[in-house]
């Protein structure tokens, strides 16, 4: 897309560069006005230089920080020993009186955000495929109170986006998904959203413009200056990230904002859990539904060009190597992380024993776990010593026959057979 036409080249021609004051959610105008009038009374009573400028008033927390200050400095100069002037202690009452009004605003904000997000997690609840999740789980995510979002896979140590859904302009969001798809990132360590993966805990980023460590082709394309992020947990392994912020607001995100993203995060990870497994379930009745067929048809005489060793175009395919991908990998990798782990095992151990039933190698996980080849092998020593076993696949043999002896033990007839 040239120049000329780039959604991206004119939003940037409309935005001024300013930083944005404050954080979370800005107050009204006759509050802030309140607070304001009340400060200048207090610099007027008070020794003015000890007490923040007008032009901090901002936003709810920073409005409350003021009434501390104001506070504090009328205390102070209470227990001073001169005589209180009728002023300073009507004042004081007043800052009682505008303080606990804007805590209640600010519980009521909350339980409002609380509601937001019981409401996105019940429609997440609605998808019956993860493609269909994965559709909607950006535009869902600025039901909670965001302008913007992007959904993303982490696959291999890549940073890769799946959705990016921006509030009235579809064209900006298609720009910004270009974006990163073209420019992935890599998850090594020099980028902040590496911390998610390490120890799967959400991110607020404040300065992006300013910030080294960022993924600076989304930050360019989005002219983001604050931003919340929270890993999407799917296993106990981190399968993706969500992240959001407040453009159009022209506010930058607070704790709140990162703790109901935390919250959208985590219930996305568990339907995309659900998901996976309907998807694998829909391929498993496909895969029935195509082997009666084929009975059928054997029984009737048509045997096709499937049998005999001959694929769909006739060409033989008579000792060619079977492999598991598509469909069949992903019923085989369901099975490998619902299978049973020895309890000695700590989180991280059993993540590196799932990979490496999966056939990865040290260099493999090292790379899917953001974590050294040196801290894989220490990983790998301890799983063998605690199951017991010689080698790698000993080890892996361990853990998917106790698979075997969970599932056998219900069976009727002599050694599980039914």
């Amino acid at each position: 897309m040239g120049e000329s036409t780039s959604r991206v080249a004119y939003m940037r021609r409309c935005d001024s560069g300013d930083r944005w004051p404050g954080q979370g959610r800005r107050m009204p105008r006759a509050q802030s006005s309140r607070v304001v009038d009340l400060l200048l009374a207090a610099r007027r009573l008070l020794d003015d230089g000890r007490l923040p400028h007008p032009e901090h008033v901002v936003d709810l927390g920073s409005a409350r920080a003021v009434l501390r200050s104001v506070w504090s400095e009328a205390m102070s100069s209470l227990g001073s020993g001169t005589a209180p002037s009728p002023e300073l202690v009507s004042m004081l009452g007043e800052v009682k009186e505008i303080d606990e009004q804007l805590l209640l605003d600010q519980l009521a904000h909350q339980d409002r955000a609380l509601q937001r997000v019981r409401a996105a997690l019940a429609q997440l609840g609605e998808a019956r495929t993860s493609t269909a999740l994965l559709d909607t789980a950006a535009s869902t995510a600025c039901g909670l109170g965001f302008d913007r979002s992007i959904v993303s896979r982490v696959a291999d140590s890549l940073w890769i986006p799946e959705r990016v859904h921006v509030e009235r302009d579809p064209a900006w969001a298609e720009e910004i998904l270009a974006m990163g798809r073209t420019h992935p990132q890599t998850l090594d360590g020099r980028i902040v959203e590496s911390e998610m993966v390490r120890r799967r805990t959400s991110l607020l980023v404040d300065e992006v413009q300013e910030r080294p460590g960022v993924n600076r082709p989304i930050a360019d394309a989005s002219m983001s200056r604050s931003y919340c992020a929270a890993p999407i947990v799917v296993h106990g392994v981190v399968a993706g990230f969500v992240h959001a912020d407040c453009y159009y607001q022209q506010r930058n995100v607070d704790p709140l904002d990162r703790q109901l993203l935390t919250l959208y995060a985590q219930g996305l990870g568990q339907a995309l859990s659900r998901t996976m497994v309907l998807d694998e379930m829909d391929q498993i009745r496909a895969d029935v539904d195509r082997l009666a067929r084929r009975v059928t048809d054997a029984r009737e005489g048509d045997l096709g060009d499937g049998w005999w060793g001959h694929g769909e175009n006739g060409r033989v395919t008579e000792g060619a190597p079977v492999t598991h991908t598509g469909p069949q990998r992903s019923v085989v990798d369901g099975f490998l992380r619902s299978a049973p782990v020895d309890p000695s095992l700590t989180r991280r151990e059993v993540e590196v024993l799932r990979l490496m039933a999966t056939g990865d190698t040290n260099a493999r996980i090292a790379g899917r776990l953001v974590i050294s080849e040196g801290t894989v092998k220490s990983h790998v020593k301890h799983i063998l010593r605690k199951l017991g076993a010689a080698n790698r696949a000993e080890a892996v043999s361990h853990w998917l026959r106790a698979e075997h002896d969970r599932s056998g033990r219900g069976a009727a007839g002599p050694a599980g057979y039914r």
